[in-house]
């Protein structure tokens, strides 16, 4: 069976059965729930949108398997950090974290011409890197051309200014741009071109943003779906954005108003969101 839905940007085309079961494999779900999803979603002539078809998913896992939920609820949790972009600085710097490097956020960094603060600077061995953070609320939103030139431009004004720094040694400095939605073809060809590391929800193919936060267990606090909107706001208000870190912000937990029983069973789902892994 095959039928035609309507994207988030307005375009039909149609639904794409293999990139749904993909989806929710990555998810960490088994082929039998996947089964299931999609023998529901085809009795149902009323999802005709990516946003029905979601939101449905989303419903029917809640019900059924709540850390694959989550896990399936990522870019939406992604956006959740918003409406402002710090959030967002500090999911990414945990993930940088995660993989061995000292990181700072919104460090002041001299450049030859200006300072620059950048959103988050990462060291590692001889490597140090500067990451800015392109953080959209809107599926839609893409990251153009203008914003890695933008990058590209800062980053040579500091690593001109490291380069002259008697103690600078042979230290490899490079550059990344990290956005939670996609970048434009011509961002990533002229990225690729200079050398600017790239990482958004497509991008690159193997080691893309969900694919990193999957592998890593890093999955945003916002991703429960046991949580509503103003109690996920105010875990973010609290430092509090990894279900991995859910066990140390009991206190954060008990200021929503959770019972005791809910608070332990929010800790069980959260650290059950971490350790699955994608089904193969």
């Amino acid at each position: 069976m095959s039928f035609y839905i309507i994207k988030s940007s307005g375009q039909q085309e149609l639904f794409d059965i293999k990139k749904f079961r993909r989806s929710l494999l990555k998810a960490g779900a088994s082929r039998t729930l996947i089964g299931k999803v999609v023998r529901e979603i085809k009795k149902r002539d009323d999802l005709r949108s990516t946003k029905d078809i979601y939101e449905f998913a989303i419903d029917f896992l809640d019900k059924t398997d709540r850390p694959i939920a989550a896990r399936y609820n990522l870019k939406r949790a992604l956006m959740d950090l918003g409406p402002a972009g710090f959030p967002f600085e500090k999911f990414i710097a945990e993930v940088f974290r995660a993989q061995g490097y000292d990181v700072e956020i919104g460090k002041i960094i001299n450049g030859i011409c200006v300072n620059h603060e950048v959103d988050v600077s990462a060291q590692k061995d001889q490597k140090h890197y500067m990451i800015e953070c392109k953080f959209h609320n809107r599926r839609n939103l893409k990251s153009d051309v203008k914003v890695a030139l933008y990058i590209k431009a800062r980053f040579d004004d500091i690593k001109k200014a490291w380069e002259k720094d008697p103690n600078h040694g042979h230290k490899l400095h490079g550059a990344w741009i990290v956005t939670n939605t996609v970048f434009t073809s011509q961002a990533i060809a002229y990225g690729s071109c200079v050398g600017i590391h790239m990482l958004d929800w497509k991008h690159p193919k193997e080691t893309n943003l969900p694919d990193t936060i999957h592998r890593l267990g890093l999955h945003p606090i916002t991703a429960l779906t046991s949580l509503n909107s103003h109690q996920k706001k105010e875990c973010i208000k609290a430092g509090f954005v990894l279900c991995r870190h859910a066990r140390d912000h009991k206190e954060t937990l008990k200021h929503l108003r959770l019972t005791d029983y809910q608070i332990k069973k929010l800790i069980n789902e959260s650290e059950a969101v971490c350790s699955l892994t994608e089904k193969k």
